[in-house]
């Protein structure tokens, strides 16, 4: 008799299952907007935005 919870290994990558645990943004830009509005609120932070490789979405970073 087959298994009932068999599993296709051969399902395509899905890539929304990615996620990082960090607070994500749509876009450059909006990432940008949330950058420049924590560094006015705080003059001592500075802060950089990358795309994630990971999730795709976009992040701040105190890295340069």
């Amino acid at each position: 008799m087959p298994r009932k919870n068999r599993i296709n290994k051969h399902q395509p990558l899905q890539l929304e299952k990615l996620v990082c645990n960090k607070k994500r943004y749509d876009s450059d830009r909006e990432a940008q907007k949330a950058a420049e509005t924590q560094m006015l609120e705080n003059m001592n932070l500075e802060l950089s935005v990358y795309r994630c490789d990971t999730c795709r979405y976009w992040h701040l970073t105190r890295k340069k």
